[in-house]
């Protein structure tokens, strides 16, 4: 999907279940940094891939099944979908 030119500067990905299996070095989390990725949305994440994205100042959000479905429905829709996370301090 991000090698999609629509996709190329997306700054949050909303992914399927499990997200960051086998990815348990910070490498990971540093090349989704490195790309532009800020958040990630799942319903379920690595537990070390989600420890090494907050250690990376990357937010990773822990979503119901049901909101992921819409998230990717709506993300599915167009290419000029447009999600922001708004995080309180």
């Amino acid at each position: 999907m991000l090698n999609k030119p629509a996709y190329r500067k997306a700054q949050i990905i909303v992914a399927g279940d499990n997200f960051g299996c086998g990815l348990s070095r910070e490498h990971a989390p540093w090349a989704l940094l490195d790309f532009g990725v800020r958040c990630v949305i799942s319903t379920s994440f690595a537990d070390i891939f989600y420890n090494n994205c907050f250690k990376n100042a990357i937010l990773a959000v822990v979503v119901g099944a049901g909101q992921l479905k819409q998230l990717m429905d709506d993300a599915g829709r167009s290419s000029n979908a447009i999600l922001a996370v708004d995080l309180a301090v």
